[in-house]
């Protein structure tokens, strides 16, 4: 029995083995290839003359030349010890098309499609192409979109792949529901979400378009204002897009979970360090969150960047700051602790500047307030990135900290990208200010590369023509000192306010340097003649008897303080300035006069800045009167919604503006993004200035001086338009005077280069 089944066993494992094993391959024949070498389809193959040809080898071998992605079609064959392999190649693609593609340029297409010319074609990446055109037309709101390759073969095997396009409408959000809130409304929570329900005056944006991802972004930005608000357990059950019966516009419904609220418990900081320097509670000093308040995650943020910003004022560079939650379902409370894992105090040993091709090393290093060899400190730091980043050369600034060759050691990396400073500014419109009006400045705030400043500009309207050219150096004497020179003309007709024009010619030198941190000082020198002429016969005889030109030396001192973040736009920090000024000289003109101006910014949330200024100014003769152009006035710019010398002492009889000796005044402003318009980064305007100027030098009972402190209010739009800035303003006046003047609308654009 037991040799029976030897020999059973032996012819079944004989038999397996000639199945498997049907010889050896003594040569490889490779057919039907054009372009690709012999040895090249050889060495794709897992098999090698010499080697057992088995019949569970074909599937790999196949496999093997398939993907390669060379060949549209394989067959192996064996015979007589030869490997037969036929191949038919994959053609060439000659060229790409696209027809129909009216939305979007052929060059944003081909960044999405693997096809190349004289690149392999395969059917593969055909549709793989196809799915990215899809993709790309679909986050565009174009659902609708089809897609359909085309193949035109030409001579020696090259192909010409043709997608025609049928751009299908754009699937805008008709609607977006919430299912699941209880503590916000729907009209609330629309406000949060970056996808906007479709509306005409959306026609600019692309807010009120169906986009899966802006979806999930979505979803985020409802966490994040929930648990702002005590929601910590809040969850997005789910978020669904759903076509109309049209298929013209989406559904989207979000179902949410709000869960409880929750007020913060205990809050307590644990220092996990040894450092005498570093108690508890120093660090829980810098902690603001206190029981018994609405926990809010983004104020947890606030209190860990704190911590983090005095931690590294103290040196330490690399840190860690971990908040421990525990959850009280019961009394609905979190209690929280702050876990601190200081490293080592560190000193930085290298700067490294990177991504300035034009500007010179040394006008961003002499920026910085860090340098090799300081102990490191994070409030240097971010004031070393603000400072860069207003010397406004830089389309984005960001300083990188890496670890040193040695424990206590790092190494900075400001990064910048450059942008054009030559500034071309035009502008062309209609102002209630000044009628028709054109403007137009060549400045370039980098000449060289060395920062230093040159331009020339001018602007005319119908009623002011004026020039200014200056240059000034920042860095004089390789010292923080701003020295300036500039020469100018201007010449105002102020026949319409006063019965007179002006023209003042003249140029100046200046010279600023830091008295602090944030403060600074400057000098200004200034030479002007200026002319008071064609006074009309029907003019005040206060402005009469000033007709002629006087020559005036004046000197002015200016301490200011400025921690805005940017120049322009400012987000957060405060402005404020004083001014004394003398003239005299032995020119004709003599007077002592003292300015003092200031503001607040303050971003409230996300794009919305919250402003207030404020500023007062006083000026009186030594000698003889005050020249009239010499008083302030207020209105244009100054005070919305009032004519220019629109506010202030008038003749009684001819109700030529006369100006005053003081002035008082303030403004309150809120900007903030525009509805569906803020992709584009279009912005509204809120705002109320008031101000008031009284007593004329030489007044007497022909002069009206009220002394209503007069306010306006108002709404505009800013947009930094491809064309450059653009500003639309509306101010309506709310307490005036009878004898004001009052104007609403003006409009300013420019263009940069």
């Amino acid at each position: 029995m037991k040799n029976f089944m030897f020999t059973v066993l032996a012819v079944s494992s004989f038999a397996t083995s000639a199945l498997a094993q049907v010889g050896i391959i003594k040569d490889i024949a490779v057919t039907g290839n054009e372009r690709v070498e012999e040895s090249t389809v050889e060495s794709y193959l897992p098999l090698r003359v010499g080697d057992a040809y088995r019949a569970q080898d074909l599937s790999a071998a196949l496999r093997a030349l398939y993907a390669t992605g060379l060949f549209g079609n394989v067959e192996l064959g064996f015979d007589a010890g030869t490997l037969t392999v036929d191949v038919v190649e994959n053609p060439l693609v000659n060229r790409i098309a696209f027809e129909g593609n009216k939305k979007l340029h052929e060059d944003r297409l081909e960044e999405v499609i693997s096809l190349r010319p004289r690149g392999i074609y395969t059917a593969a990446k055909v549709q793989q192409d196809v799915q990215e055109i899809l993709s790309l037309y679909r986050r565009r709101g174009r659902f609708a979109t089809e897609v359909n390759p085309q193949l035109i073969e030409r001579d020696q095997n090259r192909v010409d792949v043709v997608f025609s396009i049928e751009e299908g409408p754009k699937t805008r959000v008709e609607r977006i529901s919430f299912v699941g809130n209880s503590r916000f409304s729907d009209p609330d929570l629309r406000t949060i979400v970056q996808t906007d329900e479709s509306a005409w005056w959306r026609f600019l944006s692309q807010s009120d378009t169906y986009d899966p991802q802006l979806m999930e972004l979505d979803k985020e930005m409802l966490r994040r204002h929930y648990v702002e608000h005590g929601y910590a357990d809040f969850q997005v059950v789910s978020a669904v897009a759903e076509l109309t019966p049209e298929q013209d516009a989406f559904i989207l419904t979000y179902t949410i979970n709000e869960g409880p609220r929750y007020d913060f418990g205990k809050i307590g900081v644990q220092v996990n360090a040894n450092d005498p320097d570093l108690a508890a509670e120093s660090v829980q000093a810098e902690v603001t969150l206190e029981e018994g308040q609405i926990y809010n995650a983004k104020r947890v943020e606030e209190n860990i960047d704190s911590i983090i910003s005095f931690l590294g004022n103290h040196g330490f560079a690399f840190l860690d700051v971990t908040p421990e939650v525990v959850r009280d379902e019961v009394n609905r409370t979190i209690d929280l602790t702050f876990n601190v894992n200081p490293g080592p105090r560190v000193y930085v040993a290298k700067i490294d500047i990177e991504g300035n091709n034009r500007t010179r090393d040394e006008v961003i290093r002499r920026e910085l307030r860090l340098h090799e060899g300081d102990a490191f400190s994070a409030t240097k730091l971010q004031r070393s990135e603000d400072r860069v980043r207003r010397l406004d050369f830089f389309e984005t600034v960001e300083v990188e900290r890496s670890e040193g060759t040695e424990a206590d050691r790092l190494n900075l990396a400001v990064k910048v990208a450059e942008k054009s400073t030559g500034e071309l500014n035009l502008g062309a419109g209609y102002s209630s200010y000044e009628g028709a009006l054109a403007t137009a400045s060549l400045q370039e705030r980098n000449f060289l590369g060395r920062g230093q400043r040159v331009g020339v500009s001018f602007s005319l309207s119908e009623v002011r023509q004026n020039y200014n050219l200056n240059f000034i150096e920042p860095w004089f004497l390789n010292q923080e000192l701003a020295a300036g020179v500039n020469l100018f003309n201007d010449e105002q007709d102020f026949s319409d306010e006063s019965n007179f024009d002006l023209s003042v010619f003249g140029g100046g030198a200046s010279l600023g340097w830091p008295t602090g941190e944030f403060t600074r000082n400057t000098l200004r020198l200034r030479y002007a003649e200026t002319e008071i002429q064609d006074v009309k016969s029907d003019a005040s005889t206060l402005v009469q008897r000033e007709e002629g030109t006087r020559s005036g030396i004046s000197l002015h001192n200016t301490w200011g303080i400025d921690t805005r973040d940017h120049v322009l736009t400012p987000t957060r920090g405060y402005r404020a300035a004083w001014d004394v000024g003398y003239s005299g000289f032995g020119s004709d003109i003599d007077y002592l006069s003292s300015q003092v101006s200031g503001a607040v910014y303050r971003e409230l949330a996300e794009g919305y800045v919250f402003s207030v200024g404020a500023r007062a100014g006083a000026i009186e003769a030594l000698n003889d009167r005050l020249p009239i152009y010499d008083h302030f006035s207020l209105g244009g710019a100054s005070l919305r919604g009032f004519d220019r010398r629109g506010v202030g002492p008038r003749d009684r009889l001819t109700k030529d503006a006369l100006g005053g000796k003081y002035l008082l005044a303030n403004n309150v402003e809120l900007t903030f993004p525009l509805g569906g318009l803020r992709d584009l980064g279009v912005h509204g305007i809120l705002f109320s200035d008031g101000g008031i100027v009284t007593e004329f030098d030489d007044a007497n009972s022909d002069v009206v001086d009220t002394t209503t402190y007069r306010v306006s209010v108002g709404t505009g739009i800013y947009w930094q338009s491809p064309m450059g800035p653009l500003r639309f303003e509306f101010g309506v006046p709310v307490n005036k005077a009878d004898e004001d003047r009052s104007k609403t609308f003006s409009f300013s654009v420019g263009t940069r280069f």
